[in-house]
């Protein structure tokens, strides 16, 4: 019961930051929401603070997953393949009925200092993401492995960014071309097309 409660706790802090934002809801809303006491909440958090941490943290292990998983159902078990395939991933990701934007954009726009705790919650979710594209990218023997991650992250930012903003369900093919170069000048033998 009481990992049950923490849990509620956590994913509706996490739909509810994710709707509005973090700054704009309040703890007394997050608690009548899940239906607790404020001594519960504190029975398991020791702040809204320790809270937005909790659900950033959650959501890096979530999101982290699916991003894998994707990327293995797509791109089958090759390196190669998984690389080319971050675009299908991210497109499968932005028609989700559930999807609502980027909840560490989100935090590192409302916690912008570099020392605050919740930023860099956001920053690690993106250098896990850059490496994990990094190891990929060397794997399938790309030039250049560093540069090509954090260019692809680049895409797939924007890519977030304009499917969050402008509504966009095409924005991970918007990015394509640019991405598809991209491989084919660092990666010799290249299909793009081969994921897609």
């Amino acid at each position: 019961m009481t990992a049950n409660t923490r849990d509620r706790l956590i994913e509706k802090a996490y739909s509810l930051f994710g709707h509005h934002g973090f700054h704009a809801v309040g703890l007394d809303r997050i608690i009548a929401e899940v239906g607790v006491t404020k001594t519960t909440f504190y029975n398991h958090f020791q702040s809204k603070d320790d809270l937005v941490l909790a659900v950033l943290t959650y959501r890096d292990e979530i999101e982290s997953g699916y991003f894998r998983d994707k990327l293995g159902e797509l791109g089958g078990r090759s390196a190669r393949g998984q690389l080319l395939a971050v675009l299908d991933a991210l497109a499968a990701w932005f028609n989700e009925p559930e999807f609502r934007g980027c909840i560490f954009i989100t935090a590192a726009a409302e916690f912008p200092s570099p020392h605050e705790p919740a930023h860099q919650v956001a920053a690690g979710h993106y250098e896990t993401l850059r490496r994990h594209i990094e190891e990929l990218a060397e794997e399938a023997g790309c030039a250049s492995p560093d540069h090509v991650s954090e260019q692809i992250c680049l895409l797939m930012q924007g890519a977030i960014v304009m499917r969050h903003l402008a509504g966009n369900h095409a924005a991970a093919d918007v990015a394509r071309p640019a991405f598809d170069r991209l491989i084919r000048q660092h990666l010799s033998g290249a299909d793009p097309a081969a994921a897609g």
